[in-house]
């Protein structure tokens, strides 16, 4: 687990994102929908205020670019609010296949598009 988060973190430091792999990492835990939403949730977090905090003394991001960023996470919580309200109804075998159907989506689109 903790490897785990170590790469996950590297490569969205070296990136900027790394969203599939940390959701890979989590969907192996087999965690009720809304845990495995509140735990990478939690860990996303903490990672985006390390890179805002490294990226802003190392860059000198402005505040523009700040404020849009916050606008953003703003709006991003009626999004997480009303997918939550959705996983709560899923069961965790349906919730899994879900999630690796999006991861195998966005491999794909990865693998052609970038």
């Amino acid at each position: 687990m903790i490897l785990g988060g170590e790469i996950t973190g590297f490569v969205s430091g070296l990136v900027g994102s790394a969203g599939p792999i940390g959701a890979a990492l989590f969907l192996s835990l087999n965690l009720p929908p809304v845990s495995y939403i509140a735990s990478e949730a939690t860990t996303a977090i903490a990672m985006h205020v390390t890179k805002t905090i490294v990226y802003q003394m190392y860059l000198g991001i402005g505040l523009s670019a700040l404020s849009i960023g916050l606008l953003m996470g703003f709006s991003m919580v009626l999004g997480t609010w009303t997918g939550m309200r959705m996983a709560e109804k899923i069961p965790r075998d349906k919730f899994n296949k879900f999630v690796g159907g999006l991861l195998c989506i966005i491999g794909l689109q990865m693998l052609l598009f970038g």
